[in-house]
């Protein structure tokens, strides 16, 4: 499923600034050249989304050092290589996280298996990973998300992995260095993909201290070693980010925009919880969400408290810290200053492999009670979970567009509207996230279509050789100055939280 229809859903914002970066171009570049004023064609902005050869890893690598310094380089070179093999498709810039995504399987496999040594958990930890809605919109989806999944869940099962062989004692044959040595190299890999492995890695850290009693152990000495290495490799983009700290709290500013309740922000994690097994595009309001938030959240509170009870306390105590630390490095600060960093159901990665891997021994080993009885309730269960995930999935591939695409989500609806016109001109700025839901557009809007592209709206007239002209996302004082000109009709057409489009027309 990871591969069907991969290229059907928006190529969205945040996907076009992927091919930006891995293009090598910097946003003066096409900030200068296509925000003039100027009437221009859709195909004209994809000259900036697509591989040239004055153009480097080295641009992708400085372009992200200085804009987005936030987002590590190494996933954006092997996707810029990745490309340079196979083509400048959008099929094929999201085939990388799709064949990554599928290193998925064998890697849960072994985080669970280190957990808990049990072929049937491993297996439906594979199943239920395989068939989630969640994992699968994100492997069509050129960001690093799925990439940083495989990492950190190898980051996970090494860590448990050098810890088993510290307490066996088994600490004198170069199975045990070499095991330390892959664990390392898993940070600096985790790290140099994404600054969210900070709180794995802190998480694991935690349980360490935990295990070893606050005890300065083998264990303890070995890990601590690696994380050093780890940093002083990593050390380099440490300090690009310190440079460009100016630059990624513009880049970031929306995280820290908007202040909801602890309510809010808990419902919302607990709607997030429900994406990884049902994708039925319910609103946070309907009426059914609070349902399967209930449903779902009973699901995990019954898994983790037959975790505690059966399993020994290595195995509880990583799942429990491992799915919670990371979550409450998001959700403390949004309570405590604002934000929304919480909210964004890819920064819970390591919170739903945790939750699969816990469900997955719950369902495992009730599946194989000698009790008849309870092993049949929960064969439906097991059913019922697989084939509400399967039916979310299947569904989800038909569409074009998904909730992961947040604010591009209406641009196909954009389209549809200015498409329904004959040779309209469609108008825009530089503000905000606008330049990216633009370049999204280009790849949806026909021919016919012409753009004007403005970096300052003072002052504007709307050239009257066009019939239909429609606004997207206007700022305020162009839409009263539009609304106070006589000859003028201003209507709008579509609005949601992030899009608002417009239609002008000259009356006679």
């Amino acid at each position: 499923m990871r591969f069907t229809n991969i290229e059907q859903k928006i190529y969205w914002h945040d996907e076009i600034y992927t091919s930006l970066h891995i293009s090598g171009f910097f946003s003066s570049e096409w900030r200068n050249n296509l925000f003039t004023g100027e009437i221009i064609e859709p195909q004209q902005l994809q000259y900036y989304l697509q591989s040239h050869s004055h153009k480097t890893f080295t641009d992708t690598v400085k372009v992200l050092g200085i804009e987005d310094p936030h987002h590590p380089p190494l996933y954006y070179i092997l996707v810029r290589e990745w490309r340079h093999i196979f083509g400048d498709s959008i099929a094929v810039i999201r085939s990388f996280s799709a064949w990554s995504s599928l290193l998925i399987f064998p890697a849960i496999y072994w985080l669970a298996w280190e957990l808990f040594k049990q072929p049937i958990v491993s297996w439906i930890s594979v199943a239920l990973i395989a068939i989630s809605p969640f994992h699968i919109l994100y492997a069509q989806e050129a960001r690093e998300y799925a990439f940083w999944t495989v990492l950190i869940i190898l980051l996970n099962a090494s860590l448990l992995r050098c810890i088993e062989l510290t307490i066996s004692k088994d600490t004198h044959r170069f199975n045990y260095y070499l095991n330390w040595i892959i664990y390392t190299i898993l940070t600096i890999l985790s790290f140099y993909t994404s600054l969210f492995t900070l709180f794995v890695v802190i998480a694991q850290i935690f349980y360490t201290l935990l295990l070893a009693k606050f005890k300065l152990t083998k264990f303890i000495i070995f890990q601590g070693f690696s994380l050093i290495i780890s940093m002083i490799l990593f050390s380099p983009w440490i300090i690009r980010f310190i440079n460009s700290y100016t630059q990624y709290k513009y880049s970031t500013a929306w995280t820290r925009e908007f202040h909801f309740s602890p309510f809010f922000l808990l419902k919302t994690l607990g709607f997030n919880l429900t994406r990884i097994f049902v994708d039925f595009s319910l609103k946070l309001e309907h009426i059914l969400t609070n349902l399967v938030i209930l449903i779902c959240s009973i699901l995990l509170f019954i898994s983790l408290y037959f975790l505690k009870k059966n399993t020994s306390k290595e195995s509880w105590l990583f799942v429990i810290i491992v799915m919670f630390v990371p979550v409450l490095c998001l959700l403390i600060p949004d309570m405590l200053i604002g934000g929304v960093r919480s909210l964004s159901p890819r920064y819970l990665i390591p919170f739903y492999v945790t939750v699969h891997i816990t469900i997955a021994y719950l369902l495992g080993n009730q599946l194989i009670l000698p009790q008849i009885f309870n092993t049949k309730i929960w064969s439906v269960i097991t059913l019922i979970i697989f084939s509400v995930s399967l039916l979310s999935s299947i569904m989800n591939l038909y569409k074009d567009t998904a909730y992961t695409k947040v604010i591009s989500y209406n641009l196909p609806q954009i389209a549809r509207i200015v498409n329904e016109s004959d040779s309209p001109l469609l108008v825009s700025d530089y503000r905000s996230y606008h330049p990216g839901n633009i370049m999204a557009l280009s790849y949806l809007l026909d021919d016919d279509v012409k753009l004007q592209l403005l970096s300052n709206t003072d002052n504007y007239q709307p050239p009257k050789k066009f019939k239909d002209i429609f606004f997207l996302n206007p700022p305020n004082n162009l839409k009263e100055s539009l609304q106070a000109s006589k000859p003028i009709k201003v209507k709008r057409l579509f609005q949601d939280d992030h899009l608002w489009l417009y239609k002008v027309n000259f009356s006679e």
